[in-house]
């Protein structure tokens, strides 16, 4: 199996954890795609939640070559062409046309339909939603249609926001490169439906959040004060 990696050409944590879990299972056939950046954040959160992408991360390039994979930038997805499977660690807007011909791996921290679009598990918690990860195929809607997995996570009375952030991070890229376990196996459809694409939480909902979740943790510990006693 012809593995191909979307991402962007700067050194990139998603990727690199990637890269280092498709090699420690054995996967050798592997080639990164690099394009463009062509988003980049207007504003810093108020409240951070997922890892610095690119702080003390070598360059992709180099971890390409260390591996023994390939690497190419590309200036756009006529250049994509040859991988069975694609699996997005980095991506901008993918051409429609590109989408319906490949079978590309999107990883979302969210649990869909209940959360996506962007900010998925801040407002999983603002929402009361449940909070996880999915991986599914990229198709017509957003955040939604063919699911190869979906892993609802629980709350820990003793983690902070930001490191619930890191475990549903962790969990999204496990379950991205486990998806090419499961390519074949029969998939639930899970259609957006009724619910909302959100974008970027504003801050002052961000502090709403913040609030609502750490409600949440002392509710727990009072679950299991009552359960220890």
């Amino acid at each position: 199996m012809r593995i191909a990696i979307l991402t962007y050409p700067v050194p990139h944590k998603k990727t690199y954890d990637a890269l280092c879990l498709l090699k420690t299972k054995g996967y050798e056939d592997v080639e990164v795609l690099a394009s463009p950046m062509t988003y980049a954040k207007k504003a810093r959160p108020a409240v951070a939640h997922r890892p610095d992408m690119g702080y003390l991360v070598p360059s992709t390039e180099n971890v390409c070559r260390a591996f023994g994979y390939g690497y190419r930038e590309i200036s756009g997805y006529g250049e994509a062409d040859g991988a069975d499977v694609y699996l997005v660690c980095g991506a901008g807007i993918i051409p429609q046309g590109f989408v319906d011909a490949h079978r590309i791996v999107n990883a979302h921290p969210g649990y869909i339909p209940f959360a996506r679009g962007l900010d998925a598990l801040k407002w999983a918690v603002l929402e009361g939603a449940p909070v996880g990860a999915t991986t599914h195929f990229l198709g017509g809607e957003v955040d939604a249609g063919e699911v190869i997995e979906r892993r609802e996570l629980e709350l820990r009375a003793e983690e902070s926001f930001f490191e619930l952030g890191t475990r549903v991070y962790r969990t999204e890229v496990s379950m991205l490169v486990n998806a090419l376990e499961k390519l074949d196996e029969p998939h639930e459809y899970v259609p957006a439906g009724s619910t909302v694409q959100h974008r970027r939480m504003p801050r002052e909902l961000e502090r709403e959040m913040l609030r609502r979740y750490e409600a949440a943790l002392l509710d727990l510990e009072e679950q299991h004060a009552v359960q220890g006693s």
